[in-house]
C-alpha cells in the first residue's frame, strides 16, 4: 500500500525517531477527525482485504490512524497540532467509529515496565502479520508513541500510547471502526 504523504520508510520494528521530544504533557494533546494528513516520521501500512488499508502513523506531535476502503476515508489523529484545539475526549461514539481515552498517572518504575510491555507487544503483533509501529524518542528513554491493531472480520481496532515521562503520565487511547457486513451472494 502507498500512503499519501508517507515518505517516511515504513517500520519493520521498533524505531528512533529523529525529532526532539516536543510534547509537555498529555493535557495539550487535541483530537480530530478531520485534521488533513500529515507527514509521518515513521509508518506501518498494511492491506486489510482488497479494498481496505490502514496506515498507523508517528507524527512529530503523536499519532495519525488512516483507514481507507475505496468509499471512505477515516483519519483519527491525536496530537499537538497548529488549528486541531479539540481535547482530548474521554469518548467518541458514531454510527461505526468508536474512541475512548484516559490519562493515567505513571512513576518511572511503572512508566518503564508499560514502555517494556509496549516493545514486546509490538514485536508480536509484527510476529503475527498484525499492524504495529512504536518510536522512541531521543534524549528520553521512556518517551514512546506507540500504535497497535488487530483486524477482525466484523472491525478493525487500534490502541495507543503516548508517554510523557516529564510529567509521569501515559495516554492510552482505544479506537474502533466496525466494518459492514458483507453482501451474500445471491
Amino acid at each position: 500500500m502507498s500512503s499519501p504523504l508517507a515518505s517516511a520508510p515504513p517500520v519493520h520494528g521498533p524505531v528512533r525517531l529523529q525529532v526532539p521530544y516536543a510534547d509537555t504533557s498529555a493535557r495539550q494533546l487535541a483530537f480530530s477527525l478531520t485534521a488533513d494528513l500529515q507527514e509521518p516520521l515513521a509508518h506501518c501500512d498494511h492491506r486489510v482485504d482488497a479494498a481496505t488499508t490502514i496506515s498507523l502513523r508517528l507524527l512529530g506531535a503523536s499519532h495519525q490512524v488512516v483507514i481507507e476502503n475505496g468509499l471512505r476515508r477515516l483519519c483519527e489523529t491525536v496530537a499537538c497540532l497548529p488549528g486541531t484545539d479539540t481535547p482530548l475526549p474521554a469518548s467518541v461514539r458514531d454510527d461505526d467509529y468508536s474512541f475512548v481515552s484516559r490519562i493515567e498517572e505513571c512513576d518511572r518504575e511503572r512508566l518503564a515496565d508499560v514502555v517494556d510491555d509496549l516493545a514486546r507487544r509490538s514485536d508480536a503483533h509484527r510476529a503475527a502479520g498484525l499492524p504495529a509501529v512504536i518510536g522512541h524518542f531521543p534524549g528520553e528513554p521512556l518517551a514512546v508513541t506507540a500504535v497497535l491493531a488487530v483486524i477482525r472480520a466484523d472491525a478493525i481496532a487500534w490502541e495507543t500510547w503516548h508517554t510523557y515521562p516529564q510529567c509521569a503520565e501515559v495516554v492510552v487511547t482505544a479506537s474502533e471502526l466496525r466494518r459492514p457486513d458483507p453482501v451474500a451472494p445471491r
